[in-house]
């Protein structure tokens, strides 16, 4: 998102959004008393408690609404609540958020990125947030079908003790796009597979698609920490473990990230990949691919959008295309899929009864269409326009930072969270985007070990995991031959801190077989 500085004008901006956002909505809080706070007027003109609701949640934006900002005052307007939101930034969150949990001084809803986090799995555990399983039928928002997934997969031990945050399946994830501009220009189809992959980009470095008669294509704009895929390609899975004859392997160890690492080998040696493969960083990838210099990258689906409009200030046909999916030698398809959430919210046993109620109806608002569209374009009329079915940004969207505030809260309950804003293109591409994500969505590759909990997996892993790292970049640069590789994982494989991960990891996987029986 983009960095905005703005001085003193940034408070009459705020004010300013705020007048018409009143004026321009009528409220729909709703009534009933639960714990503290002021005197509020509810809907039907009578005096009811306005519920006060300490949060925190994970931002990526760069600003952060305050306690006067437009959506949280609509947001209060319309749920009859005050709102108490501490917005903790990306780049300092995993400190901050553990250090919060390890004080137990712990906001009315508590936001964890991820449950299989060691730490929250004992805090659950040991009872410190409530199981939210009995009340989450009462409410018709929270419990739509079209929603159910997501809630089967977040349980614990067959109960819901958070409240997800809705994140479409398929759609995220590291995966390639490419310029299709560029595949007409040399007649070229979108590839299918790993072979076609490599013959596209190599294509792409020996026909100069970009016309300007020099060999200074890059085909793929990429390092070696964005190409993660590919051994997911190889071994027919989501994620780090891989289901072979009834038990998880670590695919670190697997035969198919041998052949993986051959062909990420073989394209490093044709030229396909940046000569900085090794140490690029991630800013470099995209300013690569901003300059019309690549023929391609990785980047979750909506960035196809957005990445588009940066390189047509270069090159005014660009047109990204992302890829459906890729088969390795097995001829299975993978695509990147996750879970139907991206970060949770939880309610510590510290929380009345009563007020967990009001929270849960503040959520509710939240995931009713009428919540989510405030949440993530703010007020009609104000901060958006419909145009051909569209909602286009005002200047006031901006000003009253309706990008940076609860769309980190609820995220959009629709395909448009995974294919970006339909206003940065054209209909047809818009239209064609979809279409590929509705193929992607038709492609179901498992992850064995979702929602399962090593606490050596948590402590030990990455270290291992790391060191495999290494070894793979060697290889992949000239600096290790393919024997060092084998005979490395020979060794890892007898490493007594992997053996004890693989253990805890089977027993878990075992335990979740018999819980779900």
């Amino acid at each position: 998102m983009n960095k905005r500085n703005r001085g003193w004008q940034a408070a009459g901006a705020v004010l300013l959004g705020t007048s018409l956002v009143v004026s321009a909505c009528g409220g729909t809080g709703s009534s009933g008393s639960t714990d503290g706070g002021a005197k509020g007027t509810s809907p039907e003109g009578g005096k009811t408690e306005i519920t006060e609701i300490t949060m925190n949640t994970l931002s990526y934006g760069t600003e952060f609404p305050d306690d006067n900002n437009a959506i949280v005052k609509e947001f209060e307007k319309r749920t009859n609540t005050k709102l108490k939101i501490d917005w903790v930034p990306a780049t300092t969150a995993e400190d901050k958020f553990n250090v919060l949990y390890a004080s137990g001084n712990l906001p009315d809803l508590t936001f964890v990125e991820d449950l299989d986090n060691q730490q929250i799995r004992n805090m659950i555990k040991q009872g410190v947030f409530w199981d939210l399983t009995p009340f989450i039928k009462d409410y018709k928002n929270l419990s739509n079908p079209a929603i159910k997934d997501m809630w089967e997969m977040s349980k614990i031990g067959g109960k819901n003790y958070s409240v997800p945050r809705f994140y479409p399946k398929h759609g995220g994830g590291v995966f390639p796009m490419l310029r299709k501009d560029w595949l007409d220009k040399l007649n070229l189809k979108v590839p299918e597979t790993m072979d076609q992959l490599f013959d596209t980009l190599k294509a792409f470095k020996d026909g100069d698609p970009d016309g300007n008669g020099k060999a200074d294509t890059i085909p793929y704009s990429a390092s070696a920490a964005y190409m993660g895929f590919v051994y997911n390609v190889y071994n027919d899975t989501q994620g780090a473990w891989k289901l072979r004859d009834g038990k998880l392997y670590p695919i670190i160890t697997e035969d198919a990230s041998r052949d993986a690492l051959q062909w990420l080998k073989k394209a490093y040696d044709a030229g396909l990949f940046p000569p900085d493969f090794a140490i690029m960083k991630f800013s470099q990838i995209n300013d690569t691919l901003h300059a019309g210099k690549a023929g391609g990258a990785g980047y979750a689906m909506n960035a196809a959008l957005s990445r588009t409009v940066e390189i047509k200030k270069v090159v005014p046909e660009a047109n990204l295309i992302p890829l459906v999916s890729l088969a390795g030698p097995s001829g299975s398809k993978f695509t990147p899929s996750g879970a139907p959430f991206y970060g949770h919210f939880l309610i510590p046993k510290k929380v009345s009864e009563a007020k967990v109620k009001k929270i849960l109806s503040f959520l509710d608002y939240g995931y009713s269409p009428e919540g989510n569209e405030l949440a993530n374009y703010g007020v009609k009329d104000v901060h958006f326009n419909e145009k051909d079915g569209l909602k286009v940004p005002t200047d006031q969207f901006k000003k009253d930072k309706v990008e940076e505030g609860f769309q980190y809260i609820f995220l959009k309950l629709s395909d448009e969270q995974v294919l970006g804003d339909p206003s940065l293109t054209t209909k047809e591409i818009y239209a064609r985007n979809q279409s590929i994500l509705d193929e992607r969505k038709k492609i179901i590759v498992p992850n064995p070990a979702f929602g399962l909990v090593s606490e050596s997996n948590t402590k030990l892993m990455p270290d291992l995991k790391k060191k495999v790292d290494d070894m793979r970049i060697k290889v992949i640069l000239g600096q290790e031959s393919m024997q060092a590789y084998d005979d490395f994982i020979k060794k890892l494989k007898e490493d007594p801190n992997l053996k004890k991960i693989e253990k805890e990891m089977n027993d878990a996987y075992a335990e979740k077989g018999t819980a779900a029986k």
